[in-house]
C-alpha cells in the first residue's frame, strides 16, 4: 500500500516539474556534441551519455509506461528510481548540461553534521592529534583505534550520544591523507565452520567441542624490575572454535613449549579469578574441558608430554591438514598486536624494515603491568566484542548459547596438577629435605619419607613452593603427598630464569675475584709432587739394581745334569750367537749304543745377562 502510494505520489511531483514532451526543447545535435566535448574522462562520458539517453528516452514516453521506463533506467544505471526522477527534474530546470556537473560545490572539504559537540573542527584537531600521537615513541595506532578513542572520549568524557560525534567514516576521511592504503580483506568461510585436519574434517556445531592453540613471540620489549631490558614473550593462547572466545593464555620470555602449551591449557580449563588491581569489569568465567584439540605441526604439539595430558583428561589431539586452517587464532594475534601492542611503549613491530630503531630507548614496561594490560584486553574486550558471524551476539553470549547443559564441565584444581609443572626425582633427605636447583625444600611432614624417592613437580614461573608426588609403580598412578617450600628464600614468587639469572650473576661475582694466589698454589703443589715422584722411580730402579748384584750367589746352571759327567765352565763372557752355535755343537755327539745323550753342560753369568737386558 505503502509502495502505491509512493509511486502515486513520484507520478504527481513528475508530472509538476516535467512537462509534457511536447513542449520540452530537445538539445540539438550540436548541444550535443558541444557538451560531449567539454568532458575528458572516458568513463565520465559513457556514464552521462547514459544518463542522456535515459532522459530523452523517458521524456517520450508518455503515460502508465513513465514509471516503468524509470525502474527500467534506474535498474541499468545502478540508481534508485528517486534519483532518475530527481534527474529529470533538474534537467528540466537547468537543462542537460547540469547532468555533466560530476563533483559537489564543496567537494574536497571534510563535511559533518550540525548536531556534533562541541563542533566539527573540534573533532578533526582531536582525530589528527591522536593519531599523530599515537604514532610516536614506536607506538603503532591505526585507524580503527583513533575511532575507539573518539567514541571513548564522547561518551565516557563528555557525556554525548551516538549522533553528536563523528563516524568512524569521519574518521577514516579524516585521516585517508595520513593513512597508507590497506590490503584487501579476505571474505572468510561462510557461516559454517568446518576444521580440515589430517584425520578428517571436523564440523565445530558447539562450545567447548573444538579448541585450537597456537603461540607465537610478540613484539613489545619489556624490562626487568631495574628497569634493564628483558627482551620481548612469547604467547601460548587457547581459543574455542565455535564462539572465538579466548579460553586462556600463558606468557613467558621461554621459546613456548609443551610445558608451556600445558600451561595454557591449565588455564583454560579452570575458572579464573583475578584481583581487584587487574581492574577487570567483567568476569573470566569461560573453562570447561574441550573435546578436540588443534594445533599445528610443530614437536611441541606432537610431544609425549602432551598426549599423556590428552590422554588422562579424555580429550582427542589433531593436527591442521593446512596452515590456512588456522585462520581463526592467527586472527585473534593480529587484533592483540593492532589493538594492543601497537599502543604501548617499546612496540618495535613485526615487519623488519619498518621497524623503528629506538624501540629499546621506550622499553618501561613490566612482565607483571603487562600480563594485566593483556587479562584485561581478553575478557574486556576482545570476548565482549561482536561474533563476526552473528551481528547481534558477542563472542562471550555466544559461546553460553553453545554449550550443550548451558554449563561447562569444570575440573578440580588438583585434578590438572600434569598439567600445571614439570618433574623432576628427588631422594629424601634428613630432616625431611629436598634438594632442587641449589635450593633445598623441607617439611616436617617429609621425615617420614626419609630415604625414599618421591616426584617434585614444579611451576617455572614459580619455584618458591614444590608440589611432592609419590613415584609410581607398577602402572599405579602418583599420590599427592604435600607442598614442600624454600627453606632460604624470603620472596613470595620467583621463576626459574630469574633464579638461574641470580646464581649466573653470583658465579660472575666470583670470578672477578682475583684468585691467582690459589691457582699459583696449586700449580706449584702439583710441580713438587710429580718432582717427587720422577726422583723416586729413579731411586728404586737404583736400588733393585744394587739388591740383584748382592743377591746373585751361584753362577752355575747346570743343564741336563749327570751324577759322574764333567762340568765345563765358560769363564768368558759368550753372546747370545756364540751361545746358541756352542749349545747346539755340545749337543750333537756321538751316540753310544743304548742311547744319546749330551755330555757337556753349558754354565754361564745371568746376572750380567740380567743387567744387560738380555
Amino acid at each position: 500500500m505503502l509502495e502505491k502510494k509512493a509511486s502515486q505520489g513520484e507520478q504527481n511531483n513528475l508530472s509538476e516539474v516535467t512537462p509534457d514532451s511536447e513542449e520540452l526543447t530537445a538539445p540539438t545535435q550540436q548541444d550535443h556534441k558541444i557538451l560531449i566535448e567539454q568532458i575528458e574522462d572516458a568513463q565520465m562520458k559513457t556514464e552521462i551519455l547514459m544518463k542522456m539517453d535515459a532522459i530523452e528516452d523517458i521524456r517520450t514516453t508518455s503515460g502508465d509506461g513513465k514509471q516503468e521506463r524509470i525502474k527500467q533506467w534506474a535498474q541499468k544505471l545502478g540508481k534508485h528510481p528517486r534519483t532518475i526522477t530527481r534527474m529529470l527534474s533538474k534537467a528540466d530546470i537547468e537543462g542537460l548540461a547540469a547532468i555533466a556537473k560530476t563533483k559537489r560545490a564543496d567537494a574536497g572539504k571534510r563535511r559533518g553534521k550540525k548536531q556534533w559537540q562541541p563542533s566539527i573542527e573540534y573533532w578533526v584537531d582531536f582525530i589528527e592529534k591522536t593519531y599523530r600521537d599515537g604514532n610516536k615513541n614506536s607506538r603503532r595506532m591505526n585507524r580503527n583505534q583513533v575511532y575507539n578513542q573518539v567514541k571513548g572520549h564522547a561518551e565516557l568524557e563528555l557525556g554525548l550520544k551516538e549522533s553528536e560525534y563523528p563516524s568512524h567514516v569521519f574518521v577514516y576521511q579524516v585521516l585517508a591523507p595520513l593513512v597508507e592504503k590497506k590490503k584487501v580483506r579476505h571474505p572468510g568461510q561462510g557461516s559454517r565452520i568446518v576444521i580440515k585436519t589430517t584425520a578428517g574434517e571436523l564440523v565445530v556445531e558447539r562450545s567447548n567441542q573444538v579448541w585450537q592453540i597456537d603461540h607465537t613471540r610478540l613484539d613489545t620489549l619489556l624490562v626487568d624490575e631495574n628497569l634493564e631490558l628483558a627482551g620481548s614473550l612469547y604467547i601460548t593462547v587457547v581459543i574455542d572454535s565455535y564462539s572465538g572466545c579466548a579460553m586462556g593464555f600463558y606468557l613467558g620470555f621461554e621459546a613456548a613449549g609443551s610445558h608451556e602449551v600445558a600451561l595454557a591449557l591449565r588455564h583454560a580449563i579452570l575458572a579464573k579469578q583475578y584481583p581487584p588491581d587487574y581492574q577487570i569489569q567483567h568476569e573470566w568465567m569461560e573453562g570447561g574441558l574441550p573435546e578436540y584439540i588443534v594445533t599445528d605441526r610443530a614437536k611441541e604439539f606432537r610431544s609425549g608430554h602432551l598426549r599423556r595430558i590428552a590422554m588422562d583428561l579424555n580429550i582427542q589431539l589433531r593436527l591442521r591438514a593446512y596452515p590456512q586452517q588456522g585462520g581463526l587464532i592467527e586472527s585473534l594475534f593480529d587484533k592483540a598486536n593492532k589493538e594492543v601492542l601497537s599502543m604501548l611503549p617499546g612496540y618495535k613491530g613485526s615487519n623488519v624494515q619498518k621497524r623503528p630503531l629506538d624501540a629499546e630507548k621506550y622499553a618501561c614496561i613490566t612482565y607483571e603491568e603487562f600480563e594485566r594490560i593483556l587479562t584485561r584486553y581478553f575478557v574486556d574486550h576482545y570476548n565482549q566484542h561482536l561474533y563476526p558471524r552473528v551481528k547481534n551476539q558477542t563472542r562471550i553470549q555466544r559461546w553460553w548459547a553453545g554449550l550443550i547443559g548451558k554449563q561447562p564441565k569444570l575440573l578440580e584444581e588438583r585434578a590438572l596438577d600434569i598439567c600445571l609443572m614439570k618433574t623432576v626425582p628427588r631422594c629424601v633427605q634428613a630432616y625431611g629435605c629436598v634438594q632442587f636447583e641449589c635450593l633445598i625444600y623441607s617439611a616436617t611432614w617429609l621425615q617420614k619419607f626419609e630415604g625414599q624417592q618421591v616426584t617434585l613437580r614444579y611451576n617455572p614461573s614459580n619455584i618458591v613452593t614444590l608440589l611432592v608426588y609419590s613415584v609410581e609403580k607398577n602402572n599405579q598412578a602418583s599420590v599427592f603427598l604435600g607442598t614442600v617450600k624454600a627453606r632460604d628464600l624470603d620472596e613470595e614468587r620467583l621463576s626459574l630464569k630469574e633464579w638461574k639469572a641470580i646464581k649466573q650473576k653470583i658465579r660472575s661475582g666470583g670470578k672477578a675475584i682475583d684468585q691467582s694466589s690459589i691457582l699459583s698454589e696449586r700449580l706449584a703443589l702439583n710441580e713438587f709432587a710429580q718432582e717427587k715422584i720422577k726422583t723416586l722411580k729413579q731411586r728404586r730402579a737404583s736400588e733393585q739394581k744394587r739388591i740383584n748384584r748382592k743377591l746373585n750367589q751361584s753362577k752355575v746352571i747346570e743343564l741336563f745334569p749327570e751324577g759322574k759327567e764333567t762340568t765345563v765352565i765358560l769363564e768368558k763372557q759368550t753372546d747370545a750367537t756364540e751361545l746358541s752355535h756352542q749349545s747346539a755343537i755340545n749337543l750333537v755327539s756321538e751316540p753310544k749304543q743304548q742311547c744319546a745323550k749330551p755330555s757337556q753342560s753349558i754354565v754361564y753369568d745371568w746376572n750380567q745377562i740380567i743387567e744387560e737386558n738380555w
